[in-house]
């Protein structure tokens, strides 16, 4: 824990006190956000197996909040923007994902619907006024997850039954406030990444495969690696704001352990694989079209071009017969996600949402698989605010409905003729924020 006066050039004794109180205060609700960051699964909503469920209002609003970057969130997408922020605030919140979806065999006659599940998604973010040019913040928050589950039975079992990522960030940043119009900002971050990924090997090669006979596979790993942020939020008059957001690729060497189950027994080996996780450069433009009415328009481009292929090297063969190597081609491209959002005041206490969201998919035809079997998604939220005093509570519901996909047969990898349809996701996401 820092000392509150590390940040205070000058200040009375009884302020620092209080000050402390409220950073012990802090860091127990990180140590509770972070705790539950760990236990909790996290599903891909976003492009890729990026995630973007930052905050209720932001989710209401369809993302769009790199121009606004006005409350505590702000340290997600752009904390340039935490300078609108007068003395400290604290902002946590909780998301609730619910995927569905189908793949069938082409043809007809065999379909398989995902494994019902709920991921909760928890995020915590403090901002504080040093002075009146420098802002300090962090945040603690997931931004990439991976969720997919079928049946261990299904016919896609030999590319994956079970996939699954978390990711937790820590990410202290400092803000600058150059004059009234102009603020700059620049982070760190700290982030760790675990990856669980489950398929089945038929040990025929084909010849008579039956579930009884498959060798169960697993592989989980993870690593912590660093990356950096910059952030600019200018006003051009008093309706009109911009916001520019960059995050720098994570580079992660993950290590863990592969392990085999059959009939003939179980083995275990180490297990590694180097990651890169895309860069992202954020844009948005907000305007106050009347006194009550805010829009905002914005756009995120994700480099997934970083992820060309996954090669994995395990210290022995498992069971004797499994390979010592295995690699898999990826080749995503990078994508854009579109987003805009309305904000409308209806009185002191209530504030009106809506949001539409469009994301490209990054995955190319020749190396889809299960794991991510989605098409360009397309995001409707709805949500509310009540303010008080010094605290505020947000609402949101996001529907989510996924293009399908259609998959060309890859026998070598567990890739059959089929298609995946109906596929999207329930999101319910609340937040609570307070002035300190």
């Amino acid at each position: 824990m820092v000392r509150l006066d590390r940040f205070q050039a000058v200040g009375a004794a009884g302020h620092a006190r209080k000050g402390w109180k409220v950073l012990k205060y802090l860091g127990r609700i990180a140590c509770i956000a972070l705790l539950l960051s760990l236990a909790a699964g996290s599903a891909a909503f976003g492009a890729g197996f990026a995630l973007y469920d930052f905050s209720a209002r932001g989710n209401a609003l369809g993302g769009a909040m790199v121009g606004r970057a006005d409350d505590p969130s702000a340290i997600a997408l752009n904390p340039a923007g935490i300078t609108q922020i007068p003395g400290s605030a604290l902002m946590t919140s909780a998301g609730f994902l619910l995927p569905y979806g189908t793949v069938s065999v082409a043809g007809g006659g065999i379909s398989t619907d995902q494994n019902d599940r709920t991921f909760i998604l928890p995020n915590l973010y403090y901002t504080r006024q040093m002075s009146d040019s420098l802002w300090f913040g962090i945040g603690v928050m997931s931004r990439f997850g991976l969720g997919t589950d079928f049946p261990a039975d299904w016919f896609g079992r030999y590319n994956s039954y079970r996939a699954m990522i978390e990711s937790v960030s820590v990410n202290p940043n400092l803000a600058w406030k150059v004059n009234d119009s102009l603020s700059l900002s620049f982070g760190v971050e700290a982030l760790w990444f675990e990856a669980d990924l489950r398929k089945k090997i038929d040990p025929t090669g084909g010849a008579a495969s039956h579930p009884a006979t498959d060798i169960d596979f697993r592989l989980k790993g993870d690593d912590i690696a660093f990356g950096w942020n910059v952030g600019l939020h200018y006003r051009m008059d008093e309706a009109t704001r911009i916001g520019l957001h960059y995050r720098s690729r994570v580079k992660l060497a993950l290590s863990g352990t592969a392990a085999a189950q059959w009939l003939m027994g179980s083995d275990s080996t180490g297990g590694y694989v180097d990651l890169t996780l895309p860069e992202m450069y954020m844009f948005g433009i907000s305007r106050q079209l009347t006194p009550k009415l805010n829009v905002e328009a914005g756009a995120i481009y994700t480099g997934w071009d970083s992820y060309e292929s996954l090669a994995f090297t395990f210290d022995k063969p498992l069971l004797g017969i499994l390979p010592t190597r295995s690699f898999s081609p990826k080749n995503w491209g990078s994508v854009w996600r579109y987003q805009i959002g309305f904000e409308y005041k209806h009185s002191p206490e209530w504030t009106w949402r809506l949001g539409y969201t469009y994301d490209q998919e990054p995955m190319p035809l020749s190396t889809l698989d299960y794991q991510v079997p989605t098409g360009d998604r397309q995001l409707l939220s709805v949500g509310f605010g009540y303010s008080k005093d010094n605290w505020s509570l947000d609402l949101a519901y996001t529907y989510l409905i996924a293009g399908d996909r259609y998959f060309e047969a890859r026998p070598r990898e567990g890739i059959r003729n089929s298609r995946s349809h109906d596929m999207g996701a329930n999101i319910f996401m609340i937040s609570f924020s307070m002035r300190l």
